[in-house]
């Protein structure tokens, strides 16, 4: 094990030079798993390259660790895009990589996400992995047809099913509205997509509404010094969550457990 983790101290050195250092709590159930976690960000011209660290308590045996990098790029005189991939790897046989890309090309905005878990019950916080074991893939885009209209859509796929998803936004005045329409796995369990999204003093409120094979809430609250968002579902699940100034807090439940992940962020840059 001091072969191992040697030369892995070795090639997080250059990390020092960190810009931010995240210290997260990770808890999780059925029973009872606390894990502390560690994340530093290092931006280096287009590149930024990250280091993660989690330890489970009491079983320090799964002690995971992981490292990323992202690069951002121009695409033209209208455009700019981000590449990267990170994976993680545990003690305890587990892993998980991950491949992204984004695009913003004049009025047509593509993100693109896929990798694939091994041995790990899925978590939304931590590792931030697809909710799924195996190979999964997103793919969201946006397409701007005039001030007034856009067209979005979306599609996943893991083992074991997928879904696919398209709507229209239009504004009127300050307001946005979209409508849509959804399917999951197959076609014929669809579902209807209501969205409405205002400006509230110096707060933006959006709120989304899926209703038939697909049932969820999910409201949305940001002001420059404050974001809350929740999501409600049937069958059962709740999801709730905050970023005020350096902290974020998430929390789940549903019939399978519990997961609450609370994180900090520290500045190093000028210290």
């Amino acid at each position: 094990m001091k072969r191992f983790w040697f030369p892995l101290l070795l090639a997080l050195a250059p990390l020092a030079a960190a810009q931010s250092l995240e210290f997260g709590l990770w808890a999780g159930g059925p029973g009872f798993s606390i894990g502390p976690t560690v994340n530093l960000n290092y931006p280096t011209g287009d590149w930024t390259l990250d280091a993660y660290l989690r330890a489970w308590l009491p079983n320090t045996d799964e002690i995971s660790f992981g490292l990323g990098a992202k690069r951002a790029f121009e695409a033209g005189p209208a455009g700019r895009g981000e590449v990267g991939a990170r994976g993680f790897i545990g003690m305890d046989a587990h892993y998980w990589l991950e491949g992204f890309g984004s695009l913003v090309l004049g009025k047509a905005a593509l993100d693109l996400r896929t990798g694939y878990t091994y041995n790990r019950t899925p978590s939304h916080f931590w590792p931030l992995q697809g909710e799924t074991l195996g190979p999964y893939a997103r793919l969201d885009g946006k397409f701007r047809l005039d001030r007034r209209l856009t067209l979005r859509a979306s599609g996943a796929f893991h083992r074991g099913g997928g879904r696919a998803e398209a709507a229209l936004a239009w504004r009127v005045k300050r307001s946005t509205f979209t409508l849509g329409a959804g399917g999951v796995v197959r076609a014929s369990n669809a579902y209807a997509l209501l969205g409405y999204k205002t400006p509230v003093e110096n707060a933006v409120v959006d709120a989304e509404l899926r209703l038939g094979a697909w049932n969820e809430l999910r409201l949305r609250y940001a002001e420059p010094a404050f974001k809350a968002r929740i999501a409600l579902g049937y069958p059962f699940y709740a999801r709730i969550g905050a970023t005020w100034d350096a902290w974020d807090a998430d929390a789940e439940v549903d019939d399978g457990g519990y997961e609450f992940y609370l994180r900090y962020t520290l500045p190093l840059e000028g210290l």
